[in-house]
């Protein structure tokens, strides 16, 4: 991961906060199955981190199915603040 991230342009630092957000969203929806005001400020947030993950693919031209897990979760993310 961290050698992804250097391919990024992105410091070590830049992917722990970006781990750490990840990690922190993920459980903030599993916790939003008893506490459903948490549920739209985690997606808010994934998706806002996996429109980034997809931009930083484009920009480094990878491969589109090296970006389809990002934007599957991106998705997801959208559908769960529409619906």
């Amino acid at each position: 991961m961290k050698e992804e991230f250097a391919v990024y342009g992105l410091s070590e630092s830049v992917m722990k906060v970006v781990g750490g957000l990840k990690i922190l969203f993920a459980l903030m929806l599993l916790v939003g199955i008893w506490v459903p005001v948490l549920v739209l400020p985690a997606a808010a947030g994934m998706a806002v981190l996996m429109t980034g993950a997809v931009m930083m693919h484009v920009k480094v031209k990878d491969a589109p199915q090296k970006s389809l897990p990002a934007f599957t979760m991106l998705v997801m993310s959208v559908l769960v603040i529409v619906l």
